[in-house]
């Protein structure tokens, strides 16, 4: 804060009420030598007096501490950009438990559809599984998502990473899964 802009602001408002420093100092239970002090820009009131200062001048604490009189319209704008901000990173929120919530159940469908595709054949020691296409197109859908996301400036959340990894996972356990029954059975 400003000591000059404050106390000018503390003085011009006190004049348009028709007060004396006398009277405010009165009003806010300090002297009128405080009230000189902080006219003239050479100090601030003590916190516990901002709240009754502003109530005797018939400010908002925020119009005292920015030193200015804020109308009602600049009021009203700044607290729907506030709301707008909060609905903002509400949805932001909601946006990365959709996105996080598909991916994984993407994945334990594909890791479940892995595990019911597998047979074995005891007679010639074969091992099959095979890779559900369909269970890795989420990981394509989200890749793809996330780049869109990337080229419009939004937060993907990680989406094309995800995406990425629902593709690679399935086919890391299958390699993995052949790999290990290969030399147990080699």
């Amino acid at each position: 804060m400003d000591a000059e802009k404050f106390g000018c602001f503390v003085a011009d408002r006190r004049k348009e009420l028709n007060m004396t420093q006398k009277d405010l100092a009165a009003k806010i239970h300090v002297t009128d030598k405080a009230i000189s002090k902080w006219e003239r820009g050479l100090g601030f009131p003590d916190i516990n007096t901002i709240e009754y200062l502003a109530d005797a001048l018939g400010v908002s604490i925020t119009e005292l501490m920015k030193s200015e009189k804020i109308n009602e319209s600049t009021m009203m704008d700044e607290t729907v950009d506030s709301v707008i901000q909060v609905a903002k990173k509400d949805i932001e929120e909601r946006h990365k438990i959709i996105i996080y919530t598909f991916a994984g159940t993407a994945v334990l469908i594909t890791i479940l559809e892995i595990l019911m595709s597998i047979s074995w054949n005891a007679e010639k020691l074969q091992f099959t599984a095979s890779v559900p296409w369909a269970a890795i197109m989420p990981g394509f859908l989200l890749i793809i998502y996330g780049l869109i996301c990337k080229l419009r400036g939004k937060q993907s959340f990680g989406a094309a990473a995800i995406g990425l990894c629902m593709i690679l996972i399935p086919i890391i356990l299958t390699g993995g899964a052949f790999l290990i029954l290969g030399i147990m059975t080699g």
